[in-house]
């Protein structure tokens, strides 16, 4: 008789100690994902024509304010940087003048960029050329979300 009672009581005490969970094995709660998206910033420069290149090259001063902006967008996630040629550009290549925008010019703008920690497949131009502003501009935009550590 000694033997059943036996098996019954362990029965019992192991029963009862499934039902409490040993330290450390409680259950953790799911972890609820964030429901604030991180907001987009964009950080914008204006720089006129005159005086942005030598020849095909980005002149100190052209550098100076792109990496001005660059350093405004310290902390960004990049998603987009658009190069957009405004005003009236010269664009047929007959004029090598300051207000002629070549391919090789806007590479010189992609290349300091890129090496400034821009993806260049995030780098887009897009063209808003105008011949009744007075003046041609590049407006570089940098558009981006904040870096999650």
């Amino acid at each position: 008789m000694q033997a059943p009672r036996l098996s019954l009581a362990l029965l019992c005490l192991l029963a009862a100690g499934a039902a409490m969970p040993a330290p450390g094995d409680e259950p953790v709660p799911p972890l609820v994902p964030s429901t604030q998206k991180s907001e987009v910033k964009t950080q914008t420069a204006s720089l006129p024509a005159r005086g942005l290149f030598d020849g095909d090259k980005l002149s100190a001063d052209g550098r100076q304010r792109l990496a001005e902006l660059v350093l405004d967008a310290l902390g960004l996630q990049v998603e987009v940087a658009l190069l957009v040629p405004t005003g009236p550009w010269k664009i047929d290549g007959s004029h090598r003048d300051e207000r002629a925008l070549t391919p090789a010019r806007l590479d010189a703008v992609k290349r300091f960029l890129a090496d400034r920690g821009i993806d260049p497949k995030h780098i887009f131009v897009e063209s808003r050329i105008d011949q009744k502003l007075a003046e041609p501009r590049l407006d570089v935009q940098i558009v981006g979300r904040p870096q999650q550590d």
